[in-house]
């Protein structure tokens, strides 16, 4: 049987389209729109959603695509239960599951799609619930046919703690939206109203994401007050979690005005929040893969990244790279950038070029073809043994 010849029934776990973890949910409805507008015409798709979106879905999503609805409880108890029954009801194929795999039902083909798992090397950025919690992606991930992840770095840590699966691990890159675009792009009214709306400065560095221990914010601060001979402000666009040693080092440096925090921001506002950078910033520690130096790129923004885990892979050439554990080496980077014009347009022009390399749709057909290539080898086998 040809791949041409197959029609087959694909369940995606869907639960954070509308809403969830805000890199679960970005990840999810990228992922879910370019499959759709793929059209592949050898997958009949069903979406696996929270039932209190029932009435946003229905008027959503196109007709020919089927809507499995699921009551709203944790993605654990979820995955193990409830997308299992509803695959054997629906008489599903293949199920793509995020994060937590599961043992049944044995008939359908099982993808997990785990973004990282970098709890393991790095406990010390999570509290002991969460080590618990996600060490059941480990536990599961015995039980299905094939891992998705999102880089060779998360790929190398899988297979360094014991992760497998009988179709292997394969790696998948994220895509950047279409609609990150440089400065250009925007007109004087929109610049004017997004400056007032977060009371910008001309000029100011960047970091977006979340605020917390493992992005290394306050290996950013301390680099900033090396940066004494620039008039630049640091934006930091991103929910603000309990970060005291962050507080505490502020305050003492008189740092205040220097630093805006903007909380949490509608994309909208964040690509235009890019644009209108010098330098975006991204001194984290750990990254399973680690998408805003990307974003940024694609505004036409140079980068300065921590020289770890996925960070080279991923921005290759294109960034500027730091130690995370030295502000002067990060405070060196960002100052290179904003003294030297050539090599600031340089890095411009290698990001953009790093960019483009990356796409959702893409991303979506790779995925596709790892679920359609699985599925008619495991016919294939069936049919050879029979």
């Amino acid at each position: 049987m040809s791949n041409q010849d197959l029609k087959i029934r694909v369940g995606i776990d869907a639960k954070w389209y509308f809403d969830g973890p805000p890199s679960g949910h970005m990840v999810v409805k990228n992922l879910v729109d370019e499959i759709i507008k793929a059209g592949d015409d050898r997958v009949e798709l069903c979406l696996f959603l929270v039932s209190k979106n029932k009435k946003k879905a229905k008027a959503h999503f196109p007709e020919h695509i089927r809507l499995i609805f699921l009551p709203g409880i944790p993605n654990l108890l979820s995955n193990l239960f409830l997308l299992p029954l509803m695959t054997l009801l629906y008489d599903i194929d293949v199920v793509l599951f995020q994060n937590f795999g599961s043992a049944w039902p044995a008939r359908a083909l099982k993808i997990v799609y785990i973004h990282d798992v970098l709890f393991l090397d790095y406990p010390q950025y999570y509290t002991k619930a969460e080590v618990g919690y996600f060490k059941q992606m480990v536990r599961f991930a015995a039980n299905v046919d094939q891992i998705i992840t999102i880089s060779n770095c998360e790929k190398e840590r899988m297979h360094k703690h014991g992760l497998n699966a009988p179709l292997g691990i394969n790696v998948v890159y994220h895509g950047i939206n279409g609609a990150f675009k440089s400065l250009h792009t925007y007109s004087d009214d929109e610049i004017i109203a997004l400056e007032q709306k977060y009371n910008l400065p001309q000029a100011y560095l960047l970091y977006v994401g979340r605020v917390n221990v493992r992005k290394n914010i306050l290996g950013l601060v301390k680099a900033l007050n090396l940066l004494r001979d620039f008039d630049h402000k640091l934006v930091i666009a991103g929910e603000r979690g309990t970060y005291p040693e962050l507080d505490d080092y502020i305050s003492a440096t008189q740092l205040e005005d220097r630093i805006i925090f903007t909380g949490h921001i509608p994309e909208a506002d964040l690509r235009l929040l890019y644009a209108r950078a010098k330098v975006f910033c991204f001194p984290s520690y750990a990254e399973g893969f680690g998408l805003p130096p990307l974003e940024a790129m694609q505004c036409a923004v140079p980068v300065v990244v921590a020289d770890r885990t996925s960070m080279p892979e991923v921005c290759g050439y294109a960034a500027s790279y730091a130690n995370p554990d030295d502000e002067k080496s990060m405070a060196g980077a960002i100052e290179l950038l904003l003294s030297n014009p050539d090599l600031y347009n340089e890095k411009v022009n290698h990001g953009l070029k790093q960019a483009s390399k990356f796409s959702w749709a893409k991303a979506a057909n790779e995925i596709l073809t790892l679920i359609t290539e699985a599925y008619a080898g495991r016919e294939n086998y069936s049919e050879a043994q029979a």
